[in-house]
């Protein structure tokens, strides 16, 4: 076959999809839930018995620590897939230079502005919960300064450390720019055979699952490195994130996700299960295991973390697809609302968290406090600071409000 027939071919499966069943709603749908599910997950983080996050209730709740649990494996890996799928489309009608101009006016900016003005409060509101500072806010920030310069500077943590839950956007903005050779590549010939190679292992049953490989090696090789840690999670979603891009590049793959939906669906159990086995048995030591280089059992454990991460994240990908292809004004209006919600949701929870676990009552009336409240408060604050007003819609990671209809319906990952 000649290069010019693999570049065909590849293009013919690259837009049969798109073509027959025109804008990808449920790609915004997902972007839209997941948001929520952030907003969720850490507006009941105070109650979990998993992480030691910025503040914690005194009792906690096992029925949280499940969710957690169930939802941590796939949650964040298909938010980076959907949006490495919104990078597929977004290069189609884009020039380099465009799409980078993008990705700066909706990720870089509004995680600069974040991280200058909601991660300072957050800080001090943790170091008073843990007390390991008392006085004054503006006392605080000297200090916040020098602990947020020292240490190793050089790896992806230091976005969490300035930006706190901005980390998405810096990681995103990075991606972008490492990928876009990566997804330009695609385009050419050689980049186009890869495409239809992989297409023709997914081709059969089953062959869906080939990726969970690549996606555990990337994990495995990160975790045998002295000091990796602080990479891993960097380097385990940006594959997610190419692989959103490849999915989208040839229909086929789209194709083997419908038809493979309960091979997906069962991997995910399997991979609960052992997980949760091997956790059960050996306790914390499992959970070391799993964010350390232990032959064989971090290998093992690996594994089955990144076949509950794949398979559950393409099934909850084909309920989307079957579900959610279609357009109404709540779309429109979430799509329209997420980027400032996102940022403004975590400072919320952290103020009225810290108030609420110091109530005396039990922890129902805490987690409805804190859910309810916190999202009606960081709505609010969209709707009446952000929404209204043009510079704040701008360093907040919105679009203009005047779109031609066509412009103003597209979603960016």
């Amino acid at each position: 076959m000649t290069s010019n027939t693999l570049v065909h071919s590849a293009s013919n499966h690259t837009k049969s999809n798109v073509k027959k069943s025109g804008r990808l709603y449920y790609l915004d749908w997902l972007r839209v839930i997941l948001i929520f599910g952030v907003f969720l997950v850490h507006a009941v983080h105070p109650f979990d018995a998993l992480i030691p996050w910025y503040i914690k209730n005194a009792e906690q709740n096992s029925a949280v620590t499940a969710f957690l649990l169930l939802t941590n494996p796939w949650g964040i890996p298909l938010f980076f897939l959907v949006a490495g799928a919104g990078s597929k489309f977004a290069l189609s009608r884009r020039s380099n230079k465009q799409y980078i101009s993008e990705r700066v006016n909706r990720l870089l900016i509004p995680f600069v502005v974040g991280s200058l003005l909601l991660s300072p409060l957050q800080a001090y509101l943790e170091a008073l919960h843990k007390g390991s500072f008392q006085g004054s806010f503006l006392s605080y920030l000297p200090e916040m300064l020098v602990e947020r310069t020292s240490g190793n500077l050089f790896t992806p943590l230091v976005f969490s450390r300035w930006g706190f839950h901005l980390y998405f956007l810096a990681f995103l903005f990075a991606y972008s720019i490492l990928a876009l050779p990566i997804f330009r590549w695609f385009k050419r010939d050689g980049g186009q055979s890869l495409i239809i190679w992989l297409g023709r292992l997914v081709e059969k049953r089953g062959g869906i699952l080939l990726f969970v490989i690549p996606l555990a090696l990337a994990r495995i090789l990160v975790q045998a490195i002295p000091e990796g840690s602080g990479w891993l999670n960097f380097t385990y979603y940006f594959f997610f994130f190419v692989l959103g891009y490849i999915i989208y590049s040839d229909d086929r793959f789209v194709y083997a996700v419908r038809r493979d939906r309960w091979l997906l669906f069962v991997s995910g159990v399997i991979g609960l299960v052992v997980y949760g086995g091997l956790s059960a048995v050996f306790g914390d030591q499992a959970f070391e295991w799993a964010l350390t280089f232990v032959v064989p059992w971090s290998i093992i454990l690996i594994f089955v973390f990144v076949l509950m991460s794949w398979g559950w994240a393409l099934n909850v990908l084909y309920l989307a697809m079957k579900y959610l292809n279609f357009s109404n004004k709540w779309l429109v209006y979430g799509s329209e609302l997420i980027m400032p919600f996102y940022l403004l949701h975590q400072p919320v929870i952290i103020v009225i968290a810290y108030f609420t676990v110091q109530w005396d009552v039990g922890v129902l009336p805490k987690l409805l406090v804190i859910v309810i409240g916190s999202f009606l408060i960081t709505l609010g604050l969209v709707e009446l600071l952000v929404r209204p007003f043009k510079p704040m819609r701008r360093l907040f990671g919105m679009k203009p409000r005047k779109r031609n209809d066509e412009e103003a319906k597209t979603a960016v990952a």
